[in-house]
């Protein structure tokens, strides 16, 4: 397959926001998303280094799913609160 030069546009993320001030929506959901990761991230490995559930019993398979599953919530919750701050940041920066 043979891919001649000019066969795509460039994307432009200022041709994409020009038409909007600041962030769009679907923009701020995608950080918030990526801020959640950051956050679940965390809050699995401290779980695992510590080799303990958050309750402070041994893990096990079914108990390790549901803390997976909390963790996840914590961090959609965290990362909508904007408790880190990646969300807004990499906002301003995408959006100049």
């Amino acid at each position: 397959m043979k891919i001649e030069a000019g066969t795509f546009a460039p994307l432009s993320l200022e041709k994409a926001t020009a038409t909007k001030p600041g962030a769009s929506k679907e923009l701020m959901a995608a950080l918030e998303d990526f801020e959640a990761m950051f956050a679940a991230t965390l809050l699995r490995t401290a779980r695992e280094e510590n080799g303990k559930s958050w309750l402070g019993g041994e893990s096990s398979p079914g108990g390790d799913g549901i803390m997976d599953f909390a963790e996840q919530n914590i961090a959609k919750a965290m990362a909508k609160q904007g408790a880190f701050g990646i969300a807004k940041t990499l906002s301003k920066s995408l959006t100049r």
